[in-house]
């Protein structure tokens, strides 16, 4: 039998909290269900909600999946600058920054103690060679940890991120933040600077596949005949809803399954065509600052998904989160 593959997510997860997206929730729960991975661990950082509200949430589905053996721990809540983008301090003095419609453990009892960054350090020394990071929000974490113990680099199985784009898609592969960056490299370049100069095997879910050209998009259809009386699937269908209701994102009729996508990835790389190229990140650029760059003359640095079957996906991420055969 093979071994699991043992991942830490890295999450800026929101549940049932109108305006944010639902895919985080969705990624976590497929971690939780996907026999071939080993959930190690959550850290939480800022993006969708603050952290700590992020780790409340994560919390929440750990009690639902009865899994609160799994730490949580609460990370950055600013990029490595210091200032969070204006729009999320906005977006956080409304209802992104409070609980929203599904309750919510207490912030005590929805966190271990560490900071994430010291989380992630602790975890790869006592598992070295071992564990894959999944970074599906903006790399504030990692970042800080590579900065704070640079030995853990070469001991870091690999990295698979959600983030990026890279214009293979005239349509879709674009950013959603400006027109060239994607909100979780945008939201902290410096950071994304530093773990794509890291040296760590990486594998990059971008844009340019997490669309609605590929399928990759949830629909109402998708839950139709569910068991209910599962708690997991319940949840699963509750986050849905609150989505459908409040969607972050209008490019298609559905959620688009960003976050999940990278999970999966982790799980079976086989599911996505993987290109090797070289990528780096615009750090200082007045316009283009967040954008994902490849470059010529230099080794790559990332395996890149340019192809996968989204439609096929969705219905795998289904029925392993709800143990559907």
């Amino acid at each position: 039998m093979t071994a699991k593959r043992k991942i830490i997510i890295d999450t800026d997860p929101a549940i049932g909290i109108p305006g944010t997206d639902a895919d985080d929730p969705i990624a976590i729960m497929l971690a939780l269900q996907d026999p071939r991975l080993e959930l190690m661990a959550i850290t939480t950082v800022f993006g969708n909600c603050p952290p700590l509200l992020g780790a409340r949430c994560a919390t929440r589905i750990l009690q639902v999946a009865g899994r609160t053996d799994i730490p949580v721990a609460v990370g950055m809540s600013t990029p490595m600058g210091g200032t969070l983008p204006p729009l999320l301090q906005q977006a956080y003095a409304g209802a992104r920054g409070r609980e929203g419609s599904i309750p919510l453990p207490a912030a005590e009892e929805s966190h271990c103690g560490q900071h994430a960054s010291e989380l992630i350090v602790d975890l790869v020394r006592q598992h070295p060679g071992e564990i894959t990071l999944v970074c599906i929000g903006s790399q504030s974490n990692l970042a800080l940890a590579l900065v704070k113990a640079p030995d853990i680099a070469p001991l870091i199985k690999e990295i698979v991120f959600m983030g990026g784009a890279l214009g293979l898609d005239a349509t879709w592969g674009r950013g959603n933040i400006t027109p060239v960056a994607e909100c979780n490299i945008w939201f902290d370049p410096q950071a994304a600077d530093i773990v794509f100069r890291a040296g760590i095997p990486m594998t990059m879910v971008s844009l340019d596949v997490t669309n609605a050209a590929t399928g990759l998009v949830l629909t109402e259809a998708h839950l139709e005949g569910l068991d209910d009386t599962q708690p997991l699937t319940a949840l699963f269908k509750l986050v849905c809803a609150c989505y459908f209701d409040a969607p972050m994102f209008d490019w298609s009729e559905g959620c688009v399954l960003y976050d999940p996508l990278a999970v999966a990835v982790a799980a079976d790389a086989h599911i996505a065509t993987l290109t090797p190229m070289a990528i780096g990140v615009e750090t200082a650029g007045k316009l283009s600052t967040g954008q994902t760059v490849p470059l010529r003359d230099t080794d790559a640095n990332m395996q890149v998904c340019t192809q996968i079957d989204g439609a096929a996906i969705v219905q795998d991420i289904v029925r392993i989160i709800t143990r559907k055969a």
